[in-house]
């Protein structure tokens, strides 16, 4: 199934509702997690990571700095893909995506991945071992978010 095509400079997405329901519940969770602010969440500090690890004062001054309009610029890139594909149509549905729109998706999938990453425990050599089938299909969902992130990628750059 090919999930975009282009169309002249507009990428076309076409996503089964059930796909395009699973990206909007999960952009609307990380802007939630966004705005609650939790920094002691670790999936907000993958989001959001130390520009100065070894150095607290410099991290705390750049964070002074930047933080709220990096948090809003995600925040604001989770609701717009949530806006773009929180139709509720009955068959696939085709949703037009200018440059903009195409950046922001890919952005906000690349965050969709860090927080589940995250929260499953994906390291420098995968996943830990798991028998629990919640989390299995989890990481199916990270997976093909994954493949969407590059077939989006690979369709903007044709």
């Amino acid at each position: 199934m090919t999930l975009f095509h282009r169309d002249g400079e507009h990428v076309v997405a076409t996503l089964a509702p059930h796909e395009r329901g699973l990206v909007v519940d999960l952009a609307g969770q990380v802007a939630g997690l966004l705005e609650r602010g939790d920094r002691s969440d670790g999936a907000v500090a993958r989001l959001l990571p130390s520009a100065y690890p070894d150095d607290a004062e410099a991290d705390e001054e750049f964070r002074r700095w930047t933080s709220d309009d990096l948090t809003a610029h995600k925040v604001d890139g989770a609701r717009t893909v949530v806006r773009l594909l929180g139709g509720d149509d009955e068959g696939a549905s085709s949703v037009v995506l200018d440059d903009e729109a195409q950046q922001t998706l890919l952005r906000t999938l690349a965050d969709l991945r860090l927080v589940l990453g995250q929260r499953l425990g994906a390291g420098p050599d995968g996943f830990p071992p798991t028998t629990d089938e919640h989390e299995a299909t989890m990481r199916d969902v990270f997976d093909w978010l994954a493949w969407v992130q590059e077939s989006l990628l690979q369709t903007i750059m044709r």
